[in-house]
């Protein structure tokens, strides 16, 4: 007997069982002593009520604060540093977020309010002098940045100085000290030189940079 045939014969006898099976099923369920079982009922779903939707109040946004431009960033020019320009009022200046009203000046021998200051990430570079109502007379630069668009600023030497203004007016400054001053319309940029005027050379270097407007920048700066 081959292994084919004998699996035919166990299938045989397979539907034979089945066969038999489902006889006696269909007879048990033509009974008429039984009834079927009630399939047991889900349970009622319960309508819950609509959960009402809570209004929500959206808070207001507030606006994130403009980074401060970098020092570096900053353009000095006749009348002008960066945004900030000789003539501005305390208002204007305070538009271009680049100063702050009424600062206490740092020093303990100063006891006194300013009516217009850098903010704090610029004033150990930059100084401002304004009228007690706030308009801007005077910006200094007393920090290596910012420079003009030519690169000039505190430590370029007068050989820089002079090869970008050859015409610039070099004359002295007070206190035994060289000024350099250029001029756009009645606008003024003033570099000081700690030298005099008869002993100043080619490699000494700016100490400070002054811009104005309608009078010759002092290149003077006292510690309050």
């Amino acid at each position: 007997m081959s292994v084919v045939r004998g699996s035919h014969v166990r299938s045989s006898r397979l539907w034979v069982v089945a066969v038999t099976t489902a006889l006696t099923l269909a007879a048990c369920s033509d009974s008429p002593d039984e009834e079927p079982s009630p399939t047991p009922s889900s349970p009622s779903a319960t309508a819950s009520p609509s959960a009402t939707a809570t209004p929500t109040t959206e808070s207001p946004t507030t606006e994130p604060t403009a980074a401060l431009p970098a020092l570096a960033e900053l353009v000095v020019a006749p009348g002008r540093v960066g945004p900030a320009a000789v003539g501005m009022s305390r208002d204007e200046a305070l538009e271009t977020g680049l100063f702050e009203a009424d600062a206490q000046v740092p020093g303990e021998d100063c006891g006194r309010v300013a009516p217009l200051a850098w903010k704090p990430e610029y004033a150990s570079s930059l100084d401002v002098l304004a009228r007690e109502d706030g308009t801007i007379v005077s910006l200094g630069v007393r920090g290596e940045q910012p420079r003009t668009a030519d690169g000039l600023g505190v430590g370029s030497t007068l050989r820089q100085v002079s090869g970008v203004h050859e015409t610039a007016e070099l004359t002295e400054a007070g206190y035994g000290q060289t000024g350099v001053f250029v001029t756009e319309g009645d606008r003024w940029l003033g570099y000081l030189f700690d030298a005099d005027p008869d002993e100043v050379g080619p490699k000494d270097k700016v100490v400070l940079v002054e811009v104005t407007q309608g009078t010759r920048p002092d290149l003077m700066r006292d510690g309050c």
